[in-house]
């Protein structure tokens, strides 16, 4: 049984469904500027924003049998318009996250028009330790 990289709600990203090859965490802090005379502009932080995660990956369809579904499973969780929880392969629970959005290319299409890969960009959005 391959590793698994990350369990998103009952989702878990590995090489048999969606492994991600690249994990990108964004942290954002809002700040509001006030025009000064003559001066530099005022700033006060006002909040810090959601954190977040964007995932890239490949999936192989004919590799290992992993078929074309998986990415649809992403956007059925995603459909579902609820937190989830996300757990890294170590077992470290990371609270809970909702998807923001979910992107699919398919290339190197075969008989039939079935993508030799896919390939898939998702964004995450931290909802907060408990739901």
């Amino acid at each position: 049984m391959a590793s698994v990289l990350m369990s998103l709600g009952g989702f878990k990203f590995s090489i048999t469904t969606a492994a991600y090859s690249q994990l990108v965490k964004k942290w954002e802090w809002r700040w509001a500027q006030q025009a000064l005379i003559g001066r530099t502009d005022a700033l006060q932080c006002v909040g810090k924003a959601s954190d977040s995660v964007s995932l890239t990956g490949e999936v192989a369809p004919s590799l290992l049998s992993v078929g074309t579904k998986q990415i649809q499973t992403l956007a059925d969780l995603g459909n579902e318009m609820e937190p989830k929880l996300m757990v890294s392969g170590e077992g470290d629970v990371l609270g809970y996250w909702v998807i923001k959005s979910l992107q699919e290319t398919g290339t190197r299409f075969i008989r039939g028009g079935l993508p030799r890969i896919q390939t898939y960009q998702m964004e995450l959005l931290f909802y907060g330790d408990s739901v």
